[in-house]
């Protein structure tokens, strides 16, 4: 009997971008290319307040979108980093 077998392997890519102003409306994050699949994304937010917060939406193989909000719920502007890692080229 003979079998035969084939192995595929995506590298890992990473995306990322620094010192992003979000603005007081939710902000669409696009990577500059697709991932094959869903991407792990880690956020850094800047000038934060105590009670701050913010909630990231929608993760695709494209983007993603993320708010950010004060203590009362209001939202707010605030400067974040994105680093993207998932497969593609």
């Amino acid at each position: 009997m003979t079998e035969c077998g084939v192995s595929i392997d995506i590298p890992d890519r990473t995306e990322q971008q620094n010192a992003i102003t979000s603005g007081t409306s939710t902000y669409s994050v696009t990577f500059p290319n697709a991932f094959y699949s869903l991407p792990g994304v880690a956020i850094t937010a800047y000038n934060m307040q105590s009670g701050d917060y913010f909630t990231r939406t929608n993760v695709t193989t494209e983007g993603f979108d993320i708010s950010f909000f004060n203590s009362a719920g209001t939202p707010v502007s605030r400067v974040f980093d994105y680093v993207a890692k998932g497969q593609g080229l």
